[in-house]
Order: C-alpha cells, then structure tokens, then sequence
C-alpha cells in the first residue's frame, strides 16, 4: 500500500514539475517566528524520530524550519495546491466543516476556503505539499541508472552494509521454571541425560518437555534475533555448545532449554547477484537524496530568510 500510494504521488509530482520545473526567483522575504521554531519542535518525533536521532540541537531546529518555508514557498510558486486533487478536496473538506457558501458548489466552498487563507494555514496541507516538494526534489532521471561497473564499485565500497552475521539454527527441548518449581535444575539434567541416552530425534524431542509458546526447531538466524526471542545472553551460550549432540541447560528468560545445535553460518558477505535489487535502491535513493539537497541548497539562495524569536 506504501508503495502504490507513493507511486502514485510521485506520478502527480511528474506532472506538475515537467509543466513547472523552475520558476522566476521570488524575491519576497520568508520570516520564520519563535512561533514556527516551536511547532518545529514539537513535530520533530513525527518528522524523524527522537529514538533514532536524539534530541535536536536548536540550529537542527531553525534548518528543519526554513527548509520546510522553502519547500512549501516553492510549492506554491508551482501552482501545486492548485492543481492537486489532495489538497483541492482536502479544502473542500475544510469549507463545509467551517460551513462556508452554504448549499454552493464545490468550486465555491474551495474559493471561500482559499479566501481564508487555508491552503496555507492547514497543516494536512502544508504537510502534503512539502512532501510533493521533497519527491520533486529527489525525482530520479535516466541518467542516474548505474551501468554494471558503476553498480559493482557502489557495492564494493559499502560490502559491510550487505554482509549477513553469524546465525545459527537449532532445536530445543523447553522445560518452564514455573511448572517446575524447585524440580527444574534436576528435572533438566535427568531429561538431558535421557535425550542422549536414547539418541533422541531433534523433531520429537520437544514433546518430552513443557509447552513452549515459540517454535520447538529454529532455522538459522542472528545471534541478535536469538536473543531478542530468547533473552540476552542465550545466543553466547548456543555459541559455544557442539553441533548435532544434546547439550544444556540453557537458562533463558522462561525458563531452561536443552539445545541440539542442528548448523551454523559464519559472517559473511554475499555476492552482488543475491542483493543486487537491494544495492541498486539504496544507489538510487543516495543518488536522490543528494540530488533533492543540492536543489533545496539551490532554492534557498533565492530567499532572504530572516528568523525572528
């Protein structure tokens, strides 16, 4: 759904910019208040994620602030609130909310609507048109499909991103610390020494054991999605058991586990035909990226913007 809606933005975007794609420098000013700053900062977790980034700095603040007067000024230059039928509709939606030329069309309400200054005013529609902006910006060309060569270096000089980490896949035999109480350290060394007694197959061992709520048989994963699933500290212990033997007990956050080891995978890196579509958007969304900077860098020479607190 992500993709067919940004599809279909990008191919309204395709629209209007080749119809528009640089207009005349505007020489008026873009004054951002202390007020702006502070909206800035308060959509910031929305926009990029205090989690990932951290807290902004003010100057991240200010920057995020004019970029965004930049990209809706150029919006506007473009004509693009008026030629977009998500923003048409969306002030159409506004107007009969606010009950404007009553029982008039819908030409009409958007009139009002655009008289009040709403398409400026409205956050839903600013925020839209920001983002048509910022794809405009980073809209890809022809020439920026790498030829193989071209492709090879980009995956030669970011490998590290590509490799897979150690994984390991393995079955279990859960015994849960709640059912057995007291029992559950003897319990365990009593079963596992049956499990090797009796050659015990890894896909029916699991039965001799408690109810486990995750599957009994692991296909090789990370040591991060072990611990993740299992608790940390579980895939350094599975690190260091033999492989196709029952070994244990494993402690985890439910409890102990007995552990055949069924293969491992070292840390490695895999050749370009295994990840080649992934290389090629990451070369392609850089390659946009950059391109969508160096215009905004171009667009904010047009304007002297001034911040006010």
């Amino acid at each position: 759904m992500h993709f067919l809606l940004l599809g279909a933005l990008l191919f309204g975007v395709q629209r209007y910019w080749t119809s528009t794609a640089d207009p005349a420098p505007r020489p008026t000013p873009i004054v951002l208040t202390g007020g702006d700053i502070e909206r800035w900062r308060r959509e910031w977790p929305q926009q990029y994620g205090v989690m990932a980034t951290g807290a902004p700095t003010d100057a991240e603040i200010i920057e995020a602030a004019i970029d965004e007067a930049v990209l809706l000024r150029e919006a506007f230059a473009r004509e693009f609130d008026r030629r977009d039928p998500v923003v048409r509709e969306r002030l159409i939606q506004l107007g009969r909310y606010l009950g404007l030329a009553s029982g008039g069309s819908d030409e009409v309400i958007e009139r009002e609507a655009r008289a009040l200054g709403l398409q400026r005013s409205d956050e839903v529609v600013r925020r839209h048109l920001v983002e048509m902006m910022r794809l405009a910006a980073a809209k890809p060309v022809p020439a920026d499909l790498p030829d193989d060569a071209a492709l090879q270096a980009y995956y030669a000089a970011n490998a590290a991103r590509y490799a897979q980490p150690e994984r390991i896949g393995f079955s279990h035999v859960y015994l849960s610390a709640e059912r057995r109480g007291d029992r559950l350290d003897a319990d365990a060394r009593a079963l596992l020494a049956e499990l090797r007694r009796s050659a015990a197959d890894p896909a029916a061992a699991p039965a001799r054991g408690d109810p486990f709520a995750r599957a009994a048989a692991v296909p090789l994963a990370s040591l991060a999605d072990i611990d993740r699933a299992f608790g940390t500290g579980f895939a350094d212990a599975l690190a260091e058991l033999p492989e196709r033997t029952w070994s244990g007990p494993i402690r985890s956050a439910y409890g102990l586990h007995l552990v055949w080891i069924d293969a491992r995978a070292a840390a490695a890196v895999p050749p370009i035909e295994a990840v080649r579509s992934r290389v090629l958007h990451q070369y392609l969304d850089e390659h946009s990226q950059a391109r969508m900077r160096e215009r905004l860098r171009t667009w904010r020479a047009r304007y002297d913007v001034r911040v006010e607190r």
